[in-house]
This record gives structure tokens, C-alpha cells and sequence, in this order.
């Protein structure tokens, strides 16, 4: 419990930092997602991202859609350490407006961060559902 505590508090520290730099943000980010922890190396876009906590912010730029993809289908995401961007990776952009209307793809999911190490260990996903939409970053794990 403590633990988890000491993470809220983390997490909002990281946000309330962010609030207070909005000015020197880049001109193509869109602010602050979340904070997460990643608890093992991975690579983001190809490159070694090293275990630790990182806000994830949201960039206003997407990445050339595949044929048949909509043009919001994906935005790149950075990941920043004590103010610098370390890392980007795209983020998968699913819309509650665009759920199946039957089975168990058609009900939204809760507000909210997750961050889990997928079965096989081989990729580590990251999950933020904000308002209406969820962005899903799929990260490899490290050799």
C-alpha cells in the first residue's frame, strides 16, 4: 500500500512539473499523458530504454498510415526522464466511437494506466485510456 502510495504522489509530482513547463514544451507535443514505471529494459523505436519512470507525453504528430488505416490511427508518444525526451514510440490509438457493437471487443475500458508484460515476456504494453480515447505502446524487451 505504501508503495503504491509513494507512486500516486510520484506520479502527480511528474504531472504537476509538467503543468508548470508547459512554455517549454515543443511545439509539436500535445502535454502530458501519464507517468509510468517500466520495470525492465526495453527498446522504444529500436532504441535501448533502460528500466526506470517516465512521463509519457502525447506529440500532435502521427505516424504515414498503413493502406486502409485512418490517418488518427497512431500518434507518437515520448518518453521523458528529469525533463529531457529519452525515447518515442507510436502509440496505437483505439476510439470507444469505433468499438464493435457485439462481443468482447465492444465494452470501453475504465480511465486509467497499465503497464504489463505480455504473455511470453517477449513485449511489454503500455495501456492509458483518457475520455473517449485509449493509446496502446508496444514496446520489445531488451535482449
Amino acid at each position: 500500500m505504501k508503495y503504491a502510495i509513494s507512486l500516486l504522489a510520484l506520479a502527480g509530482a511528474l504531472s504537476a512539473g509538467a503543468a508548470g513547463q508547459e512554455k517549454q514544451t515543443p511545439s509539436g507535443s500535445a502535454g502530458a499523458l501519464t507517468a509510468v514505471h517500466i520495470t525492465q529494459s526495453v527498446l522504444a523505436n529500436g532504441k535501448p530504454l533502460p528500466a526506470g519512470l517516465y512521463e509519457l507525453r502525447l506529440t500532435n504528430e502521427r505516424p504515414t498510415p498503413l493502406p486502409g488505416q485512418s490517418p488518427e490511427a497512431g500518434r507518437w508518444v515520448e518518453f521523458v526522464a528529469n525533463g529531457n525526451v529519452v525515447a518515442r514510440e507510436i502509440a496505437e490509438v483505439l476510439r470507444d466511437d469505433d468499438l464493435p457493437s457485439v462481443g468482447a471487443s465492444s465494452m470501453p475500458v475504465r480511465d486509467g494506466t497499465r503497464v504489463e508484460l505480455l504473455k511470453g515476456g517477449e513485449f511489454l504494453r503500455i495501456s492509458v485510456k483518457r475520455g473517449r480515447e485509449r493509446y496502446l505502446v508496444y514496446l520489445p524487451v531488451a535482449p
